[in-house]
């Protein structure tokens, strides 16, 4: 399964990463789950939360309409929800970076259709501690290019021990 840490403002960022991170450390010691199915591909900031997410369509040419929804969620207070995805679309992705495309175009296609907030959304991309700093650069360049509106200027890393650990800007 993935995931993507939805956070209620700007200001909830610091302390959601805490605790969400403290969360997922003590779940990844106990449950022992695989890199590659445990893995957060995102921080969005969304004022709403978990309201109204939709189970997410695309078109794929090889399977028709494909799903991707969310199987559990685990909230604080209102102030984040940890949600973990699953689909077959993200199954077949080779790649974290192919499984954060499919969901920032999730997100990208929900964040449009609900423009009656005032609160712009973002989305944050969270990077696994071994990718290299120069791919994430160039990963960073091409989702601000492609998803302008979206897409962050900061950037995060899970570490499996630790959690999300760093945030960076988009200059290194």
């Amino acid at each position: 399964m993935h995931m993507l840490l939805l956070v209620r403002s700007a200001d909830d960022v610091r302390s959601a990463v805490k605790a969400a991170s403290e969360f997922l450390v003590y779940r990844r010691r106990h449950l022992g789950e695989p890199r590659e199915s445990d893995e957060v591909l995102g921080i969005w900031l969304r004022r709403e939360l978990d309201a109204e997410l939709p189970a997410w369509f695309w078109f794929d040419r090889e399977l028709g309409a494909a799903a991707v929804g969310i199987l559990e969620s685990f909230s604080l207070s209102g102030l984040w929800t940890l949600c973990r995805f699953d689909g077959i679309v993200l199954r077949k992705a080779l790649s974290s970076a192919e499984r954060r495309r499919v969901i920032l175009a999730a997100v990208s296609s929900t964040a449009s259709s609900a423009r009656s907030s005032r609160e712009p959304e973002t989305f944050f991309p969270v990077f696994g501690a071994s990718d290299a700093s120069d791919c994430i650069g160039a990963t960073m360049r091409e989702l601000q290019d492609h998803y302008p509106k979206l897409v962050g200027g900061t950037w995060f890393v899970d570490d499996r021990e630790r959690g999300i650990v760093s945030a960076k800007g988009a200059g290194g």
